[in-house]
């Protein structure tokens, strides 16, 4: 009976050890990648710009042209503009470089920005998500408070 007493002891012993192992691990996995790694991994185009209740970017009042456009945060605190395929004129350059700094622990983003070719946004941002997938920060767009999402194309 003692060696029974002693061997579920033993068992239960390396059972909570091998959990609480494995919980460490899984903790590892979900530490997620500095926010200055996040933006600069790949490009990215707005999906959404709302302001009120109503997304503006997908509406007639941004021209096509525009909403193709993608944008890549570089380490050197530039922020590189591409006019893709849809130009709104074809003496437009294929790219822009303009300014971002992350500040405020990550929280916030200073930006300079050329949305379209006749909208910049020159604000501090607050980063609301910023994650592999999604950009998205609350700014203003043409004077009003807006919430502007970015994804990967």
């Amino acid at each position: 009976m003692k060696n029974q007493a002693i061997l579920l002891i033993s068992s239960l012993v390396v059972l909570a050890y091998a959990c609480k192992k494995e919980d460490k691990k899984d903790d590892d996995q979900t530490k997620s990648k500095p926010k200055s790694e996040l933006i600069q991994a790949s490009q990215w185009k707005v999906n959404s710009l709302v302001s009120g209740s109503m997304d503006v970017w997908n509406t007639p009042f941004v021209d096509a042209c525009n909403r193709d456009n993608q944008y890549k945060f570089r380490s050197d605190d530039s922020l590189v503009l591409f006019d893709m395929t849809s130009k709104c004129n074809t003496s437009d350059p294929d790219s822009t470089v303009s300014f971002y700094k992350l500040i405020d622990n990550d929280t916030k983003i200073i930006l300079n920005v050329n949305l379209t070719s006749t909208v910049a946004i020159n604000d501090t941002a607050d980063i609301i998500v910023l994650d592999e997938n999604t950009l998205q920060l609350n700014a203003e767009y043409s004077g009003l408070p807006a919430t502007i999402t970015f994804k990967h194309p």
